[in-house]
């Protein structure tokens, strides 16, 4: 970033070796061998009839704000399902046991337990499989924002797979990667200011499938146009730099 550079300066780095190629963090393909595939296609076909939304990387805390949005939406949206993400997957665990004693039927990835037609909560305990799970749900809210002292998780990979994407207030270093997104399409993210804006976002975005196909596709094209032609600079860039004097 221009601020980035900046501090290159101030320790007195040469203006002619400071290039951005890019922020890598928009660099990444989707391999097939992550995860359980066939897994991924079953939880796939369970939730084809579905209302889906996912809230990924989410914090200890978190879960509090996510589960409370939930219940709204339930009472609008009975065939909802939300898929829980926590940064830690024991979090996940702990998750499930809560909402199982109050009631809520829950079904856990690391036991295996399927969706059936009554389960409204499904809580990822897993690790490695985000990229995938992406691509079930068309909406994506990224954790690690929602609370004071937090600074955000990578807003790219839920852009990338056509999610319309939506984070919270706290997104630290991030904010540089949603200002980016922002300035290419407003609607390609949206940054809420706490629950209650979260609850009313995502109630829009299931009542409204113009609406919800307008930011997925901003979200798509804005990772599109950032995250093209960075590995091409990166290389370019150490080509001149650094391969061609070493073989002068």
């Amino acid at each position: 970033s221009t601020l980035q550079a900046i501090r290159f300066q101030l320790l007195e780095a040469s203006p002619f070796t400071i290039n951005f190629s890019g922020d890598l963090k928009y660099v990444h393909e989707y391999d097939e061998s992550e995860g359980d595939i066939g897994s991924i296609e079953d939880l796939k076909a369970s939730l084809a009839h579905r209302q889906v939304w996912m809230a990924s990387s989410i914090h200890r805390g978190e879960e509090k704000v996510m589960l409370a949005v939930h219940k709204v939406l339930m009472q609008k949206n009975p065939n909802l399902v939300t898929i829980i993400v926590p940064r830690h997957p024991q979090h996940g665990k702990e998750i499930a046991q809560k909402l199982q004693k109050e009631g809520e039927v829950v079904a856990l990835r690391s036991r295996h337990e399927k969706l059936m037609p009554r389960t409204n909560v499904y809580v990822v305990d897993t690790l490695g499989e985000l990229r995938q799970l992406y691509k079930l749900t068309p909406i994506a809210v990224i954790g690690g924002s929602f609370l004071p002292g937090l600074a955000g998780h990578n807003i790219s990979e839920a852009a990338a797979a056509g999610c319309a994407v939506l984070t919270g207030p706290h997104i630290g270093h991030y904010s540089n990667m949603v200002s980016a997104m922002q300035r290419l399409n407003p609607k390609s993210v949206l940054q809420v200011s706490g629950k209650s804006e979260l609850e009313e976002a995502l109630s829009q975005l299931f009542s409204d499938a113009r609406v919800l196909e307008a930011q997925q596709m901003a979200a798509k094209q804005a990772f599109c146009a950032l995250s093209s032609g960075i590995v091409a600079n990166v290389w370019n860039l150490l080509n001149f730099h650094v391969f061609r004097r070493a073989l002068c």
